[in-house]
């Protein structure tokens, strides 16, 4: 149990300092697409992008044998993607942002961490139709017949290109790292993830699906849980001496919001087979087609229940939202 342990606290750490640098909450990147304020989407384009090439280099000459993909069940990852999707936007986070947001001192994420756990048990009790497709082709390379890093560094190019051309603004906080640092040092983290979970004897690199149902089962998964706790630190670690550290409450509604986003969240993961981590981004660094599947769900999920919660503003008495304008206060975004 110490090997996996150590190694995933190790990439907690690191992972936590890179999340609350980059203030890299997947909600805000799905989110911030949505309102044409794109700055943390790219990061997030260009951190899959680093990271699929890592992972297809770790493949190629790595000592441990890993996963190499993701079951593509398309009803499941709608599903569950489009369930996961409303949950971030109920919650105004992802789970991943729940963590370093407690680190960074946000203490009501508790709440919102407390739901995702039950959330997690709740849905293995819900079996959903449908059975997997194109088995053995069900990431990009296979699909092609082509080399996985071929495949990958033609992926990496292309977004590098893509994104070269768009605006490189500074971030909203002057401690805050811009898009391109962010999304490399993404890239990196997810990557690291991996060779610390190969290290440890775990299969699979960032993610939080399963964390807590492992438990529950009597299996813990100790690289996945240590890796989570180590989030909190390392987030704090940066908050602490770069800046971002606020140690704060909610309003009231909100917390009844992080708790059934949470729940929400925990239970899609489940049925998708894996989070805004193990999907969009461990998941899509494989090039899987289950993944891409996913991020769309999920993307679809934020714009409709923004479009609700929009329209419930909208015929409200006083036409404003306080909780919303408590989240965008305390996280405006580039």
């Amino acid at each position: 149990m110490a090997a996996p342990v150590i190694a995933g606290i190790v990439a907690g750490l690191v992972f936590g300092y890179v999340l609350q640098r980059g203030q890299l909450c997947f909600h805000a990147s799905f989110r911030g697409l949505l309102d044409r304020r794109p700055a943390r989407f790219k990061a997030w384009a260009l951190g899959a992008a680093v990271t699929a090439l890592g992972l297809a280099v770790l493949d190629a000459v790595g000592p441990w044998t890993m996963s190499s993909s993701l079951a593509l069940r398309p009803v499941a990852n709608i599903v569950g993607g489009v369930v996961f999707g409303i949950g971030m936007a109920v919650a105004f986070s992802c789970v991943s942002g729940l963590f370093y947001k407690l680190g960074a001192g946000m203490a009501g994420a508790l709440v919102g961490l407390v739901g995702w756990a039950v959330g997690e048990l709740a849905a293995d009790l819900v079996s959903l139709p449908g059975g997997r497709v194109l088995e053995g082709r069900e990431t990009l390379p296979a699909l092609l017949g082509l080399p996985r890093p071929l495949v990958a560094a033609v992926v990496l190019g292309a977004v590098g290109l893509a994104l070269a051309r768009t605006d490189r603004r500074g971030a909203a906080h002057g401690w805050q790292w811009n898009w391109p640092l962010a999304g490399v040092a993404l890239g990196l983290a997810a990557t690291f993830s991996w060779i610390t979970a190969g290290a440890g004897g775990a299969g699979f690199g960032a993610s939080t699906s399963g964390a807590v149902a492992s438990i529950a089962n009597g299996s813990p998964a100790w690289w996945r849980i240590a890796f989570l706790l180590a989030l909190v630190p390392g987030a704090a670690v940066a908050a602490r001496t770069a800046g971002g550290w606020w140690l704060r409450g909610e309003v009231p509604v909100r917390y009844l919001q992080l708790a059934t986003g949470g729940a929400l969240m925990g239970a899609g993961a489940r049925w998708a087979g894996g989070c805004n981590l193990g999907h969009a981004l461990s998941g899509v660094g494989q090039l899987n087609l289950s993944s891409v599947l996913v991020v769309a769900s999920m993307i679809a999920g934020v714009a409709v229940t923004r479009a609700v919660q929009g329209r419930l503003a909208a015929t409200s008495p006083d036409r404003h939202d306080p909780a919303y304008e408590s989240v965008v206060r305390n996280d405006p975004g580039p």
